[in-house]
């Protein structure tokens, strides 16, 4: 019995320690890599666009949105260059993609995306918890990243929820991650300092991060699953 149960005991001390262990390598990756340059690089370039800057940014994000391009690593470049007034570029960008990729997905690629779900199962096991869980499921959907939250856009383009639900789950969802990346690009802009602050505050940022990440991707597939079996 104490075989069987071990590895139940020892699982979530292993998700924290490769947690931790994914932080520090972030924060090493950030100083060793040319991570800052390319992201200097990319403010000096934003930033001389002068007051078009942030509408630049915004129509770039919202392409990115439309073709499934991680929203992150933008994010956290844009907070860099802008700072704070980023966020809502960001959301408006974002829901404005989202929006258009749930449309074409409902429309003009309703069978397209339909096929690709059915050769998944895990996507099409996604769709029938969505039907069955309503805005909620969806709106834990959009915390975790269970499925890219791009792709989450023309997945839940077929299923049976409506445009507004969609929309506010979309935005609720999406808050979230927004604030940490934004918070962390932020803290990048003064990151070159050698202060040991700046080294404890982007590493405790990271790993708050990843946590949330994974607390959330343990609820959203226990929410599945169960869907799965009530759908039985």
């Amino acid at each position: 019995m104490d075989k069987t149960s071990r590895p139940a005991h020892t699982r979530p001390v292993q998700t924290w320690a490769a947690m931790a262990g994914a932080a520090a390598l972030a924060v090493a990756a950030w100083y060793l890599l040319p991570v800052e340059e390319g992201l200097r690089a990319f403010s000096d370039w934003a930033n001389g666009l002068g007051p078009w800057g942030l509408l630049a940014f915004g129509v770039l994000f919202f392409l990115a949105t439309l073709l499934v391009v991680p929203g992150t690593p933008l994010t956290i470049a844009g907070a860099v260059a802008f700072g704070w007034a980023v966020m809502p570029v960001v959301l408006v960008s974002a829901t404005l993609g989202s929006w258009l990729a749930f449309v074409a997905a409902r429309t003009l690629l309703r069978d397209r995306v339909r096929r690709l779900i059915e050769r998944r199962p895990a996507l099409n096991a996604t769709v029938e918890a969505v039907g069955d869980g309503g805005w909620r499921l969806m709106t834990l959907m959009r915390l975790s990243p269970f499925v890219p939250f791009n792709a989450q856009n023309y997945v839940l383009g077929v299923t049976d929820v409506r445009t507004p639900a969609y929309l506010v789950s979309t935005v609720i969802g999406m808050l979230p991650g927004t604030v940490v990346c934004v918070y962390l690009g932020v803290i990048g802009r003064h990151a070159g300092s050698d202060e040991p602050t700046h080294w404890i505050t982007l590493g405790l940022g990271l790993l708050a991060t990843l946590a949330v990440v994974e607390l959330t991707r343990r609820r959203v597939r226990a929410k599945l699953e169960g869907g799965r079996v009530g759908a039985r």
